[in-house]
C-alpha cells in the first residue's frame, strides 16, 4: 500500500513538471527592443521643489497698495464696505434756516457721536446702513432737515499674523482688506486649507484659501476686522505634481483625497498622450533613508494613497511597441548557457515575442538576440513570413558578413522562422542497428556503419552502400566525407525474402489442386457404383 502511494506521488510530480514545461514553452518569451531605452525612470532630484505659498494659491508675487484716494473711491463704490474705526464722515442738515455741518469719525467702538443728538453704533454695519441710521437720528429731532452724509475718508487698522510664517508680524489693513492679502509672510509649507482668525471678541473661524482662490468660494476669503489675529498652521499633506497634466504645481490634499483626486480635481486632468497607467510617484522611504519610485495605474488604482511630500509625475506615452514572432531554433529560456538543463536534455523549438521599435532592421534585431541563437540554428535557411509571403534570410551573412537584407526593416506582425540544422546521419538497410547517429566532421560512411553495429547477415554481397543527401540525391563515395543530414543505405540480400511469397503461392495452388483432384476422384467412384 505504501509503495503504491509513493508511485502515485512520483507520477503526479512528473505530470506537474511536464505540464508546467509545456505551458512555459507555449507562452514564449517577451523581449523589448533596447532602442526603447530603460523602462524604469530615474529619480528627478532628491528634494521636493515645492511652490511658494503665493504660487500654490495663484496669488501675485507682489500686490500694489492703493492710495488714500483710491481707497475712498473703492469704499464708496462697494456696497458691502463695512464700518471701520477711523472712517470719517461729513454730515450736512438744516436746522430751521441755518445749515449745520458736522465732521464725524468712527471710534474704536465703531460709534460716531452727533453733538446734541446722540451716538450711532455702526458695528457690523455697512457704510450705507450707517448713513441711514445717522439720517434717521437727525430727522427724529429736526423735521425737514434734509440730512446728507458724505464719506470723506477711510480708516485703517492692524492685524497680527502668526504661526507658520517667516516671522510673526502686524500688517496694516483697511475695511476692504481680505484674508488672502495679509499672508505674504507664509512659508511654502504653510497650510492653505486651514487658516484660523481669532476676533477681538474671542470668537474663532477657520477658512480655506484654496477653495476661495482656486474654486471661487469667496466666503472662504473674508474681510478682516480690527483686532483680528490670523493663525497659519503647517500643511499636513503637501504633494507636488509635474509632467503631462494641465496644472502642474504643489497642492495640499485633504483627508480622503487620493491620487485620482490630485490629478483630476487639482491638476485639471491629464493632457493628451499622458500615461495614466504608469504614473510615477517619487517618495522618501524613512526605513531605507533613501528615495524610491512607485508606479500606479490610475485606471486600476483610483484610490492610490499619496503621502506628504510625494512627487508625482505623469509621463508622456512612448511609441506603441510593435510585435514580431521569432520561432524555431532559438533559446527562449536560458541565454547562451550550454550547461543549462534544456541544453543537456535536448533542444525544443523556442518562441520569442519581440517588441519591435519602429524602423528597426533585421541586423539590429538579431544582434540583440545573437546570444540566444543555438549551435543547431540553421542561420542560412531562415525566412520571414509576411502576409503569406516567404522572404528568405541568410542570417549567417547578415550577422557576420555582407547581405542586402541586413538593412531590411521588419514590420508589425512579421514571423521570423529559424530552422534547426539537423546534425545527424541516418543509417539504414543491411546493418545491425538501423537509426540516427550524431554527425562527426570528416567521417566516411564506414564510421557510421560501424556505429550501427556493422553489416548484418542479410547485407547483400557484394556490398552495396549508397549515400543520399537530404534532398534524396546520391552524393559521395565510400572514401568521402558524409555531410550532415545524409542517409546511408546498405543494400540487403533480399533473395530469400523475395522468393518466399512465390513459394507460398505455389504451395497454396498445389494444395488447392490436390483438394480438387481428390474431390473429383471421389465423385467418379460414387458414380461407378
Amino acid at each position: 500500500m505504501r509503495n503504491s502511494k509513493r508511485c502515485a506521488l512520483i507520477l503526479l510530480i512528473i505530470l506537474v513538471v511536464v505540464h508546467g514545461a509545456l505551458i512555459a514553452a507555449d507562452n514564449g518569451l517577451v523581449i523589448r527592443s533596447p532602442l526603447y531605452g530603460s523602462s524604469t525612470k530615474d529619480l528627478v532630484g532628491t528634494t521636493v521643489q515645492v511652490q511658494s505659498y503665493a504660487e500654490q494659491l495663484g496669488l501675485a508675487a507682489t500686490s500694489s497698495i492703493p492710495t488714500a484716494d483710491e481707497r475712498l473711491l473703492n469704499a464708496i463704490s462697494e456696497p458691502s464696505y463695512p464700518v471701520t474705526p477711523g472712517d470719517t464722515y461729513r454730515v450736512v442738515y438744516l436746522d430751521g434756516l441755518k445749515t449745520v455741518t458736522l465732521d464725524l469719525q468712527v471710534n474704536e467702538a465703531y460709534q460716531v457721536a452727533l453733538p446734541g443728538l446722540g451716538r450711532v453704533n455702526g458695528q457690523g454695519l455697512t457704510f450705507q446702513q450707517m448713513s441711514q441710521k445717522i439720517t434717521d437720528l437727525i430727522e427724529a429731532y429736526h423735521s425737514y432737515s434734509n440730512p446728507q452724509v458724505v464719506f470723506t475718508g477711510v480708516g485703517s487698522f492692524y492685524v497680527s499674523v502668526i504661526g507658520e510664517v517667516t516671522g510673526s508680524r502686524t500688517v496694516q489693513a483697511w475695511g476692504l482688506t481680505r484674508l488672502s492679502q495679509v499672508v505674504g509672510a507664509a512659508t511654502p509649507y504653510t497650510s492653505t486649507r486651514t487658516i484660523t482668525i481669532t476676533h477681538a471678541d474671542g470668537s474663532r473661524n477657520s477658512y480655506d484659501l484654496y477653495l476661495a482662490l482656486r474654486k471661487g468660494v469667496l466666503e472662504e476669503d473674508p474681510l478682516l476686522r480690527s483686532g483680528d489675529v490670523v493663525s497659519l498652521g503647517r500643511a499636513e499633506r503637501l504633494v507636488h505634481i509635474d509632467g503631462h497634466v494641465y496644472r502642474t504645481g504643489s497642492y495640499q490634499l485633504q483627508e480622503g483625497e487620493s491620487l485620482s483626486s490630485l490629478i483630476t480635481d487639482y491638476a485639471g486632468g491629464v493632457l493628451s498622450g499622458g500615461d495614466i497607467q504608469r504614473i510615477r510617484i517619487q517618495r522618501f522611504d524613512e526605513n531605507l533613508n533613501d528615495w524610491t519610485i512607485l508606479y500606479a495605474d490610475l485606471l486600476a488604482e483610483q484610490h492610490f494613497e499619496v503621502r506628504h511630500l510625494d512627487k508625482v509625475y505623469v509621463d508622456l506615452l512612448g511609441p506603441m511597441p510593435q510585435s514580431i514572432l521569432i520561432e524555431g531554433a532559438i533559446s527562449s529560456t536560458e541565454a547562451a548557457n550550454t550547461l543549462s538543463s534544456s541544453s543537456l536534455t535536448g533542444y525544443v523549438s523556442g518562441r520569442i515575442f519581440y517588441q519591435l521599435y519602429p524602423g528597426e532592421t533585421v541586423k539590429h534585431v538579431f544582434e540583440t538576440l545573437s546570444g540566444r541563437l543555438l549551435s543547431i540554428s540553421d542561420l542560412e535557411r531562415a525566412y520571414i513570413l509576411r502576409d503569406g509571403e516567404r522572404i528568405n534570410l541568410d542570417l549567417q551573412q547578415i550577422l557576420y558578413g555582407q547581405d542586402p537584407n541586413s538593412t531590411r526593416t521588419l514590420e508589425n506582425g512579421d514571423a521570423v522562422m529559424i530552422p534547426f540544422s539537423q546534425r545527424f546521419v541516418s543509417v539504414t538497410g543491411g546493418v545491425v542497428r538501423s537509426g540516427m547517429y550524431a554527425y562527426a566532421p570528416n567521417k566516411s560512411p564506414s564510421y557510421y556503419i560501424a556505429l550501427a553495429g556493422g553489416y548484418s547477415d542479410d547485407a547483400s554481397f557484394p556490398l552495396s552502400v549508397k549515400v543520399q543527401g537530404e534532398d534524396g540525391r546520391k552524393i559521395g563515395k565510400m572514401e568521402e566525407e558524409v555531410p550532415p543530414s545524409s542517409t546511408i543505405i546498405v543494400k540487403k540480400n533480399t533473395f530469400t525474402k523475395d522468393i518466399a511469397p512465390t513459394v507460398a503461392i505455389v504451395g497454396l495452388v498445389a494444395a488447392i489442386l490436390g483438394i480438387v483432384s481428390t474431390t473429383l476422384s471421389i465423385i467418379k467412384d460414387v458414380r461407378s457404383l
